[in-house]
């Protein structure tokens, strides 16, 4: 099971690579959508609780199109569509990734941290598993809640269910209240500069995972390959003269005294 969940982790995370980076650089970039539209298109000041506050009087289109394509991907209903599916896929590679993180109970505190003295594959290995692990519930977070805004449904039918017909329960204001707070907390706008900032950063963390995983992908998967299917000359493995090109058998000896 372990193998087989390692084979839906790699071949979902390589197939959504292009997808997951595109989405996490964008997601980075309009998290100051707000301070971008003041700042390119300052409006009047007006007062609120906490001081003067600059208003924006419009929105530059860059910014507009960033963040329509980080929502639906520039294509409407069905770029929604799309991006759902991809925040699921996301959903999955976080599970198995989990899962397969799991080294043991007596080798778990080795994995959490990134060590010294280790070759370049083994380093790219740790670095993978270290940003998965401590950025696994935020990554879920996000995808979970781009499955939300693309398929609402849903989760508003198990609020309804919860709630036992149109008297709510505590177990359907429960569940009301975390989907909001959640999706306040994927746009991280609303807790103040500090989150704002850390969310650019953390943002680019998918985009570490992808490359870090390509990079496994590639001496774990692909280079072997390549190497096997490459022509080995050696005992027991040399081709046969008739299979090498004619360049390569033909060495006349009068070429060499030539040369010399």
């Amino acid at each position: 099971m372990r193998r087989v969940l390692f084979q839906v982790h790699l071949w979902v995370g390589i197939g959504l690579g292009l997808y997951i980076f595109i989405i996490s650089l964008s997601g980075s970039l309009i998290v100051f959508r707000r301070e971008l539209d003041r700042t390119i298109c300052p409006g009047p000041t007006v007062m609120s609780p906490s001081g003067p506050v600059a208003t924006a009087s419009c929105e530059p289109e860059f910014v507009t199109w960033m963040a329509e394509f980080h929502d639906h991907l520039g294509g409407g209903r069905t770029g929604l569509f799309i991006n759902g599916l991809g925040a699921l896929a996301v959903v999955i590679t976080c599970v198995t990734g989990a899962i397969i993180w799991w080294p043991g109970s007596k080798r778990w505190r080795r994995s959490l941290t990134l060590h010294r003295g280790v070759s370049a594959r083994r380093f790219i290995r740790d670095l993978h598993n270290v940003l998965g692990f401590w950025l696994l519930l935020l990554i879920f977070m996000w995808a979970l809640t781009g499955v939300y805004f693309a398929f609402p449904n849903p989760f508003l039918a198990l609020s309804d269910a919860l709630a036992g017909g149109n008297i709510a329960t505590p177990a359907s204001r429960f569940l009301d209240a975390s989907i909001e707070w959640l999706v306040r907390l994927h746009f991280g706008r609303s807790f103040g500069l500090a989150i704002e900032v850390l969310w650019v950063i953390l943002g680019l963390v998918p985009c570490a995972l992808f490359v870090t995983g390509a990079l496994m992908w590639w001496t774990r998967v692909l280079r072997p390959a390549l190497d096997r299917d490459a022509p080995t000359y050696g005992s027991g493995n040399t081709p046969a003269a008739a299979d090498l090109p004619a360049a390569t058998v033909e060495c006349p000896r009068r070429d060499f005294h030539r040369a010399r």
